[in-house]
């Protein structure tokens, strides 16, 4: 799914802003803006329990989580950003871990702007249905517009537990292409 980003959308109050009691913050870094080891152990534990429930999910160590992202020519430190919600059972307790989103950089299209791409979005159960998602969409969309990019792309299965491909479309992502993919399980 793709949605387009105008530049407008970079100014502050253009989107709107989190629910009441949801935050949502770039992943913190060092003065050598190399990011903080604890806020990328938060995203991987915030992914991992996002997506338990998802098809074909499985359990990935956090070593092979970084490495693989590291990989990716597009992956940028500076495109990863963390979701809290205020624990409604503990009143004024420090916000708990609630959502995660790794972003990428899409090469330049024809009009040779650059994009954003989210690798993953994911809320933790207890906060799903609070907003933490879209909060997390906006602030890529806003990041997007606020570097000159033309697009933010990304990813859906569409038989995501979460109905997540009702939520982007709802924020103006629309469908690209679809694929379709089958697996076997096969003794080895």
């Amino acid at each position: 799914m793709s949605r387009p980003v105008s530049p407008e959308e970079a100014a502050p109050g253009a989107l709107p802003g989190p629910r009441p009691g949801v935050t949502v913050r770039p992943v913190a870094t060092h003065e050598t803006d190399v990011p903080v080891a604890d806020d990328l152990q938060t995203v991987h534990r915030v992914l991992e329990s996002a997506f338990a429930d998802h098809f074909n999910s499985y359990r990935e160590s956090f070593p092979e989580f970084v490495q693989r992202l590291r990989e990716d020519p597009g992956h940028r430190w500076d495109h990863w950003w963390l979701a809290f919600v205020d624990d409604p059972e503990n009143p004024g307790a420090p916000p708990v871990p609630a959502g995660a989103l790794v972003g990428a950089v899409l090469p330049a299209g024809p009009d040779g702007k650059e994009g954003s791409y989210v690798e993953y979005l994911g809320a933790t159960r207890v906060a799903r249905g609070r907003g933490v998602a879209t909060a997390l969409l906006l602030a890529v969309v806003q990041d997007a517009a606020a570097r000159g990019r033309d697009r933010v792309g990304l990813e859906v299965d569409a038989d995501s537990p979460t109905g997540a491909h009702r939520l982007y479309e709802r924020w103006g992502w629309s469908t690209k292409y679809v694929t379709e993919s089958w697996h076997k399980d096969v003794a080895v």
